[in-house]
């Protein structure tokens, strides 16, 4: 796979466009259909929130995107310096429950992990490593 895009800014909701204008204009120079676009703004802004939110607990520090591209998929990998979160080890919630009655919080993890066709998550030198793949249409490993 080819970086297409390698963006750092500070942990702050300020940066959020930027980082999902970058991240689209990424996409689409790569080819990636506009169905799939769609998928990794949502699940990007999902990811950066919960980043921004709750990562660095009230302290500043940076987030890392870098883009990788080829022709059958496109990832989106986030690195943070914030406390440790695996979000792929937390169960789906449970949606049989009223609106009203369900639980605030963990949907943005679920439209993630059911929106990517990969998620993966690691540890690595005091970093949070967060990869989300998306298959192209036309690919072989597609959906």
């Amino acid at each position: 796979m080819e970086t297409v895009l390698t963006l750092t800014s500070p942990a702050e909701l300020s940066h959020l466009p930027a980082f999902i204008d970058a991240v689209k204009k990424a996409a689409e120079s790569s080819g990636v259909p506009p169905e799939t676009i769609f998928d990794i703004e949502l699940t990007l802004e999902e990811a950066l929130v919960n980043i921004i939110t709750y990562a660095y607990e009230g302290k500043q520090g940076d987030i890392e995107v870098v883009c990788l591209a080829d022709n059958r998929s496109f990832s989106v990998k986030i690195t943070d310096g914030g406390q440790a979160f695996d979000m792929t080890s937390l169960p789906p919630p449970d949606l049989s429950y009223d609106v009203s009655d369900r639980q605030i919080g963990g949907l943005g993890i679920y439209f993630i992990k059911k929106l990517a066709n990969q998620v993966t998550y690691r540890r690595e030198r005091e970093k949070n490593i967060l990869a989300m793949t998306f298959y192209l249409p036309n690919a072989r490993c597609g959906r």
